[in-house]
């Protein structure tokens, strides 16, 4: 996505802020491989923040393999930082480091103080995980056959580096992890990628292709939000548009448009479920052209 956005609200935060520097270590963890092309683009994408420091996520220590410890670290968007969902047929999710699609989150133990580490997946219960909402943004992660533990920072401590475990669930700061920032209508006109909304459980859940055009619509669960992404691959030169559309039920609606030019791949704003029983939609026209129109399915929560 268009990550750009992100770089740059870092820089000038960087640049004003008055605070003493901390230097980030350069470890394995800040050159992660690039995301496996095998994940299917339907999984949805989560991003774990600590609620503890949101500048600290879930990560797979040095990108490893079988038995690479999940930790905490300075979130830098790299793939061993991004969890693919695939939902398990016994029930419960595996969660995927974004450079592998053969290695999963597991557990080693069942009782408070088991570590948690990346794993060749085996289908295995220990490998399964129930992903919790307790409120607003904020979520809890669960092993699915137990769920009175949490995945924990141990002792509260915040700090890079730091390998997780399970405790006993108690709806701490070192148990909770916040998704993206912004909530609802909180999220209206915002970008997906600045606000971290793309990786808090992005799920394409509507996709249509017509011609050289694909229109997918995408909810952001950790951000109770939607968004549309458009590719428009076609040579003739034409501008299209997106449009992404909230639809209440009162029928009044709010929409948002983008012009797409040939060869572009372009994501809406954020529309927020800021009603219950509201819809979404996305659309493509062409300017000067209402005939050609076409539109996913509405969708709602």
């Amino acid at each position: 996505m268009q990550r750009f956005r992100r770089a740059l609200a870092l820089a000038a935060a960087a640049l004003v802020a008055t605070v003493a520097a901390v230097v980030v270590p350069a470890t394995g963890a800040m050159a992660a491989p690039p995301l496996d092309p095998s994940m299917p683009s339907s999984w949805a994408k989560w991003t774990f923040h600590s609620g503890g420091d949101y500048n600290l996520v879930v990560d797979a220590s040095y990108s490893g393999g079988h038995g690479a410890a999940a930790q905490l670290y300075g979130d830098h968007g790299g793939s061993n930082q991004i969890w693919f969902q695939e939902a398990a047929a016994e029930g419960g999710q595996f969660l995927h480091p974004g450079y592998d699609r053969w290695l999963c989150l597991g557990r080693n133990g069942t009782g408070w103080g088991s570590s948690v580490s990346v794993q060749a997946c085996d289908g295995s219960a220990n490998q399964r995980w129930l992903i919790t909402r307790l409120r607003y943004e904020y979520y809890l992660l669960k092993p699915y056959d137990a769920q009175d533990l949490c995945v924990d920072v141990p002792n509260s401590n915040f700090a890079q580096g730091v390998d997780l475990q399970l405790w006993g669930c108690n709806e701490s700061a070192a148990q909770y992890w916040r998704m993206g920032q912004c909530w609802a209508a909180a999220c209206d006109g915002q970008w997906p990628d600045v606000t971290d909304c793309d990786t808090s459980g992005g799920d394409e859940v509507l996709d249509v292709t017509r011609g050289s055009e694909r229109l997918v619509l995408i909810r952001a669960t950790g951000c109770h939000a939607f968004y549309a992404r458009l590719t428009y691959q076609a040579g003739t030169g034409d501008t299209i548009k997106l449009v992404m559309r909230r639809h209440h039920t009162d029928g009044n609606s709010s929409a948002m448009v983008l012009p797409v030019e040939a060869g572009q791949t372009r994501w809406s704003p954020m529309f927020g479920v800021d009603q219950t029983g509201a819809t979404f939609d996305a659309c493509v026209e062409k300017y000067g052209d209402p005939s050609y129109t076409f539109c996913t399915n509405l969708w709602w929560v």
